[in-house]
């Protein structure tokens, strides 16, 4: 059994790590460093040897780690490169059944799949799995893979499931973000490509009107009555107008920032200290 002061200690860290990801959810610019420093957190508060996320692939049913958190760094690296169906192993499961699941041994569970540790050289003997729930179905699953075995517990599971739903609630923003910039992407184009047009045909108008004008000898001060004069004025200015949009000019755009999912002015060991580990983990 873990000790008192230990325990008190684990479970202050636990709800720091959800402090932050809640935090993190509502100014972060970059869910990669969200992401990445959940699964670093979750794999040492679990005094485990990985924890990873795996994305479903929807159109290829197929699970993917877009980031993982691992002792062997190696390991961490192929795990980036491999894919397997959506419907192996314990993670498909989870996936399909939607249920958070602790597996003791897997040595003694049908469901685990081997593959993984075949690509990987890794050994899985226990791990815990779940959800990440949204609200239009579920997305993937966290998994920690080798816990300390006091951490096997429902409790740690239980805490497992709600770090994966602040991380399905990143996941979907991220989501929503990247689809609203693509369309926000879509109408600047637009609005370039109106503006050039109308431009061009506002100063033709223009010009034509002036020239017909002056061939006429009417007075100069008529001419900025003249309503075709005043459309192609009007057409040249709403062109420029809308090029001014489209270039950043008059709105500016929205810089992609990467500061992480806290402020490196509140909290600057952020990243520096994963990276820290990280470079320990190699000389190792």
């Amino acid at each position: 059994m873990i000790g008192e002061a230990s325990q008190d200690h684990l479970q202050r860290e636990r709800l720091r790590l959800l402090y932050e990801l809640n935090r993190g959810l509502t100014t972060f610019t970059d869910l990669r460093s969200l992401l990445s420093y959940a699964t670093e957190q979750g794999r040492r508060l679990f005094r485990a040897e990985g924890c990873a996320i795996l994305m479903l692939d929807v159109k290829r049913n197929e699970f993917y780690f877009p980031v993982a958190s691992d002792v062997d760094v190696k390991s961490e690296a192929r795990l980036a490169e491999i894919r397997f169906p959506a419907d192996r192993g314990v993670a498909g499961w989870v996936l399909q059944h939607d249920r958070a699941e602790l597996v003791p041994d897997t040595s003694q569970d049908s469901r685990f799949f081997a593959g993984i540790d075949a690509q990987t050289q890794m050994t899985t003997r226990a791990l815990l799995c779940a959800p990440l729930r949204t609200r239009t179905g579920n997305i993937g699953v966290i998994e920690v893979v080798n816990p300390a075995p006091e951490l096997l517990t429902q409790s740690d599971l239980d805490f497992l499931e709600t770090v994966a739903a602040d991380v399905a609630v990143a996941c979907e923003k991220a989501q929503l973000y990247e689809r609203l910039r693509g369309e926000v992407v879509g109408l600047r184009q637009v609005c370039r490509v109106a503006g050039v047009l109308a431009t061009a045909a506002g100063a033709v108008v223009a010009a034509s009107s002036a020239f017909a004008h002056v061939a006429r000898a009417l007075p100069l001060r008529e001419l900025f009555t003249h309503p075709p004069f005043v459309l192609g004025i009007l057409g040249v200015l709403g062109g420029g107008v809308l090029y001014g949009i489209a270039q950043g000019w008059l709105v500016p755009r929205a810089e992609a920032g990467s500061a992480g999912p806290v402020d490196a002015r509140k909290t600057p060991d952020f990243l520096s200290v994963r990276e820290a580990e990280k470079d320990t983990r190699r000389q190792q």
